[in-house]
């Protein structure tokens, strides 16, 4: 995992350094949200065209201190594929508190 440098907005493609624009094969593809400790995590998933891999956005909203924001990745096709369909299972993945199976299951059980 890579952290974030301060002030570096836009998130590039952890095998090429593409950066993820507003096109259509740039956007983020998909993101959910779990509290953990009272901490607030948001996963948000990238799919890069060019190298077909994913790259991971993680951003750690932390209860006390300050918040840190990581890339992780590259992450195979299969296995993004998977955690991709597994998020499209819940119908509120932006919704921290949920905990439906598909919630449960991503963050292993781990969720306040």
């Amino acid at each position: 995992m890579t952290k974030v440098e301060e002030g570096s907005d836009m998130i590039r493609c952890s095998q090429c350094g593409k950066e993820f624009g507003q096109q259509a094969e740039g956007r983020r593809v998909t993101s959910i949200s779990g509290s953990i400790m009272g901490d607030e995590y948001i996963e948000s998933y990238y799919f890069c065209n060019q190298c077909e891999v994913y790259t991971v956005e993680i951003y750690h909203d932390r209860f006390l201190g300050e918040d840190e924001v990581f890339v992780r990745g590259p992450v195979p096709k299969p296995e993004g594929d998977a955690k991709v369909e597994l998020i499209k299972q819940c119908s509120e993945p932006w919704n921290k508190k949920c905990r439906c199976n598909a919630h449960q299951f991503y963050f292993d059980g781990g969720l306040d």
